[in-house]
């Protein structure tokens, strides 16, 4: 199946260059050229389906860099609900999460650990059309210390339990392995950052990864544990809300080793009424410090992508808070495109529109590198050439696929 996707502006290739009015040709889910529609050729046009969208900017779909299926955090009490809910709940909720995903522009999830397995298996079912959701990409068990804190992760202890977790989650078919090194939301009352993982248990992960060349994300706010994470060989820090300068000038060494942001946890007050008290009250008390600290990251030029730490449909917000943070509008869009791919092993085949990548790409009216907010309002949704939402509405393939659950 041939279709031509036209637009006023298509931003093409991993540097989102804008072409106008642009013509994306895409075939048997794969993208075959992107070129302004003049140049399109009658070989080009012949038997292909034509999807104008006038006035609109075609982009890739964006790649969501840290989602969990088991939480929502549109859900009041999400965190307890994960603590005491069956699988079946959690798969519901789960699927819930995935179709808004896709219908907010994300075609791809990066998941940072689940319940149950939730995320080998509903990657099944989507691969094999029974599930409306991205494509997902999965870690498995999370990995924390048995000392750790938090709802997600197994607890651990040892160099030979991480090692065995690590081969059964590569088993199961990961593509990353995911660690807990600190707490998540922080008290503005401790003078330190708790380290829950040894270097020696870091760097037992790190190995069994880079054996099979796959990445590693570390859940990590700072202290000891970035500079653990780091100097072991961690692929991605997670989060990173309270980096220090001697933390950034750190990073600024090892440029392989990138963050992935979800300051959206802090900085966006909606979210507030979704957790406990206790949290609620610490989130407040730490804006401003997660504020000053990542912006300070953003502006020492450390790479980044972005992720919304289950915050589902609403990745566009962290693309917001990264530029009101002082990222260039461009790299703010690369960190849920372009640079979301790099992280996840995927450049040229997710997160841009170029030749042989995937046929993932979304459209909204106006110009996201003018203003990243129109990003909340997605109108089409196309991936792997299978259209999921057009004209601002869900399409028929969003309403006939739910077999298995």
């Amino acid at each position: 199946m041939k279709q031509i996707i036209t637009a006023h502006i298509v931003l093409a290739g991993p540097n989102l260059e804008q072409i106008a009015d642009g013509a994306v040709v895409v075939e048997d889910g794969k993208i075959v050229k992107v070129v302004p529609e003049q140049q399109l050729t009658e070989a080009d046009r012949e038997q292909a389906e034509l999807i104008a969208l006038e006035n609109q900017t075609v982009l890739p779909g964006m790649i969501e860099c840290h989602n969990h299926l088991s939480i929502d955090a549109r859900k009041n009490n999400h965190l307890e609900i994960l603590a005491t809910a069956t699988e079946c709940k959690l798969t519901l909720l789960a699927e819930e999460g995935l179709r808004d995903d896709l219908l907010s522009g994300v075609t791809t999830v990066r998941c940072m650990g689940e319940k149950h397995n939730l995320d080998f298996k509903l990657k099944k079912e989507i691969d094999l059309g029974n599930v409306v959701g991205p494509d997902i990409l999965p870690a498995g068990v999370g990995m924390k210390g048995s000392n750790g804190s938090g709802y997600i992760g197994e607890p651990h202890s040892g160099v030979e339990e991480f090692r065995r977790t690590a081969r059964a989650n590569i088993a199961n078919g990961a593509k990353l392995l995911k660690i807990f090194t600190t707490p998540g939301v922080f008290s503005v009352e401790q003078d330190f950052i708790p380290s829950f993982l040894s270097a020696e248990e870091i760097r037992t992960v790190v190995e069994e990864a880079k054996r099979l060349h796959l990445p590693v994300a570390a859940h990590c706010i700072g202290g000891q544990a970035l500079r653990d994470c780091v100097e072991q060989g961690v692929d991605v820090i997670e989060h990173a809300y309270c980096a220090s300068q001697e933390d950034i000038e750190l990073l600024k060494k090892h440029p392989e080793c990138w963050v992935d942001l979800t300051t959206g946890i802090y900085l966006d007050p909606e979210r507030e009424q979704y957790l406990s008290e206790g949290s609620a009250r610490n989130v407040r008390a730490g804006r401003e410090i997660v504020r000053e600290c990542v912006g300070n990251l953003v502006r020492a030029g450390i790479h980044f992508a972005l992720g919304t730490d289950a915050n589902h449909g609403l990745l566009w917000k962290e693309v917001v808070y990264t530029v009101e943070l002082g990222a260039s509008k461009l790299d703010a869009l690369k960190g849920v495109t372009s640079n979301a791919a790099y992280i996840s092993r995927l450049s040229g085949k997710k997160g841009e529109l170029s030749e042989g990548a995937d046929a993932d790409l979304i459209a909204v009216t106006g110009n996201p590198l003018e203003d990243p907010a129109v990003l909340a309002q997605v109108d089409f949704v196309m991936k792997k050439g299978v259209v999921y939402k057009q004209n601002g509405a869900p399409t028929a393939c969003c309403h006939s696929v739910q077999k298995v659950l």
